[in-house]
């Protein structure tokens, strides 16, 4: 609900949200960040791995809490959990007000993909 540009098509689409399963978490595919008396900062799910790669598959920070380095540390934290698997890259679907951000991460876009909504871009971050 940050963006302008997705305010409306969440509002008509409330079931668009990042589903975070018990099997995700029991599988300690989910991280959560949060500060010093435990209030949540942000949190990441990361798919398993599959050919070779791991897709961060939800990474939200709480828009009060953006620019502080909580989102870089969660995709540093998705990216070491991911070569732990085994893993060769990492891969997200950013949204256009989201592409900086991954950029600056080390991420590199390929191509454009449909969504449930508008295309994002398919982008990788190499970890070998």
């Amino acid at each position: 609900m940050i963006w302008d540009s997705d305010r409306e098509w969440l509002l008509a689409n409330p079931d668009a949200t990042i589903e975070v399963t018990d099997e995700a978490i029991e599988d300690r595919r989910v991280r959560v960040a949060v500060d010093a008396s435990g209030a949540l900062l942000g949190f990441s799910l990361v798919l398993p791995i599959a050919r070779g790669a791991c897709e961060l598959d939800g990474l939200f920070v709480a828009p009060e809490q953006m620019r502080r380095g909580i989102g870089g540390a969660l995709v540093r934290d998705a990216a070491e959990r991911a070569r732990a698997q085994g893993a060769e890259r990492l891969t997200v679907i950013a949204n256009d007000n989201a592409l900086r951000f991954y950029q600056r991460a080390g991420f590199r876009g390929d191509r454009w993909v449909p969504t449930r909504f508008r295309p994002g871009l398919r982008m990788t971050l190499a970890l070998r």
